[in-house]
């Protein structure tokens, strides 16, 4: 496992990925003297060298691509319901942990050379295209989600207000026939997607139809709109744009998004839009990202306290007039049934899917411990509310200040998660690149394995939690313990 050790050091080119972990932001640029001037031939030598590897292992990652849709498209993909079939989760697994071991390879040599020349760059971002492009026209084998937004596109479409119909409201003869309809995996609900979600959906149906391929080229090319505004992150925080490589070719990006469509893609840029606004001081910028990221999920309005300073309210106020607008043509109709399904879906004891630290409870049996369960949560959104009020307890001042504090926030959802699905990580990974915490890059590899809950008996669910969660919690106390939390030092959690 030497190999291993060596490509998390290169991760960020020095031991125990020490810089970036435990010195502030604007510190994360600066070079570690490492003697002599590298010559300019030397330097050459280094590039060229570092593409041929990056080559090797864009090709080996784009053979294990192909091969994972030579397997899914051998024949028709029915999704009974909307979960995925066993059939397709085992071959995943494999081809995921073969691609993931190889794009931290990649990223491990990337992050220790340093370099930020064009070549390179246009090498990372040319094969990210390519393993989507692959992807792409596959059916969706993992979640069914992406019939849901067509669905909704169809029935904005009907002049439906989306927030106060089913489709079970539906369930006729005809529709039953209807692959779309059939592979809606809550029938009985209403939508939990926001309101720019929807807006996004019915613009899609109305300029290309319903098509699968369509809806996740959107989703696609949200996710280049994000490599692009992490390009442009990363030398603003004095790190060379190649560092991009860890979220450009991990493997849950490109399956979550060109396999499976997910909406979060959509997301994603404008919270990396409201770090980009806020570190050049573009405070209503940042507020409006922030809103219209809200709009398309509702878990980023949680990133406020991350940008929060007393006595400058346009942030918070553009914020909130954002999620006002976004929200109004649509309670105008449905009142307060304009959240659809999500309340139902935050306090059902019945939606536990994948639970972390909180959440294992639920898995270990009878009503009684659901209920007990039921309560922590609870208890535990206390805590995480507690934990945001004291975030805005002091001012942000530097990008350093931004990102602890989305980690912070980041750790307090995930350990609450009654439901973690593999895609709700996703927001997190672009900010590996900027700090490439271990826990969370662990975990970004062992949340594949909660697909497996799927196929396996309750008793073999708990095994599998244990090891998604367990390295990660256990990373993240060494964390805190290496680098001085407790003493006021370094970043929290």
């Amino acid at each position: 496992m030497s190999w291993l050790r060596q490509t998390l050091v290169d991760l960020d080119g020095q031991r125990i990925l020490g810089h970036c972990l435990t010195e502030p932001m604007r510190d994360c640029g600066e070079e570690i003297p490492r003697g002599r001037e590298a010559s300019p031939s030397h330097e050459k030598d280094m590039i060229r060298s570092l593409r041929i590897r990056l080559w090797i292992v864009g090709i080996a990652s784009s053979a294990g691509y192909l091969s994972f849709c030579i397997r899914v498209g051998r024949h028709p993909v029915v999704l009974l319901w909307g979960f995925p079939l066993a059939e397709f989760l085992t071959p995943f697994l494999f081809h995921f942990a073969f691609l993931f071991l190889l794009a931290l390879i990649a990223a491990g040599w990337t992050f220790r050379a340093r370099t930020d020349d064009r070549g390179t760059l246009g090498l990372i971002l040319g094969f990210a295209l390519l393993f989507r492009l692959l992807l792409l026209p596959t059916p969706p084998v993992l979640s069914s989600d992406i019939f849901r937004y067509i669905w909704d596109a169809r029935v904005q479409a009907s002049g439906i207000n989306p927030y106060l119909s089913r489709p079970a409201d539906f369930d006729t003869e005809a529709n039953r026939k209807d692959p779309i309809y059939q592979q809606q995996n809550r029938p009985f609900a209403r939508t939990i997607y926001p309101p720019l979600a929807q807006v996004a959906f019915r613009i899609t149906r109305s300029v290309v139809g319903e098509s699968v391929t369509v809806m996740k080229g959107l989703m696609v090319m949200a996710d280049l709109c994000s490599l692009a505004l992490l390009s442009w992150l990363l030398p603003s925080m004095g790190l060379p744009r190649s560092r991009v490589i860890l979220y450009a070719w991990h493997p849950l990006v490109i399956f979550e998004y060109a396999g499976s469509g997910h909406v979060d893609a959509l997301a994603v840029p404008l919270i990396l839009l409201a770090v980009l606004s806020w570190q050049r001081n573009h405070r209503t910028v940042t507020g409006i990202a922030l809103g219209a990221a809200t709009l398309v999920k509702i878990y980023p309005v949680f990133l406020l306290p991350a940008f929060f300073e007393r006595r400058r309210w346009q942030l918070p106020l553009a914020c909130a007039i954002t999620i006002a607008v976004g929200y109004l043509p649509f309670v105008s109709q449905a009142g307060l049934e304009v959240l659809g399904h999500l309340p139902r879906f935050l306090v059902d004891p019945q939606e536990v899917f994948n639970p972390s630290l909180m959440g294992l409870v639920f898995l270990l049996g009878d009503d009684g411990g659901r209920i007990l369960a039921f309560w922590l949560w609870w208890i535990g959104c206390a805590a995480l509310l507690a934990i945001l009020i004291l975030l805005v307890r002091k001012d942000t001042v530097r990008p350093s200040d931004v990102l602890r504090r989305i980690w912070v926030i980041g750790t307090g959802l995930v350990l609450l998660a009654r439901t973690f699905h593999p895609w709700y990580l996703l927001w997190l990974l672009p900010f590996l690149t900027i700090e490439p915490r271990p826990a969370w890059i662990y975990l970004s590899g062992a949340v594949a394995l909660s697909y497996l809950f799927y196929m396996v008996p309750p008793p073999v669910s708990v095994a599998i939690g244990v090891i998604e969660y367990l390295p990660f919690l256990l990373l993240l106390a060494w964390q805190r313990g290496r680098f001085g939390i407790l003493h006021g030092k370094g970043h929290p959690l």
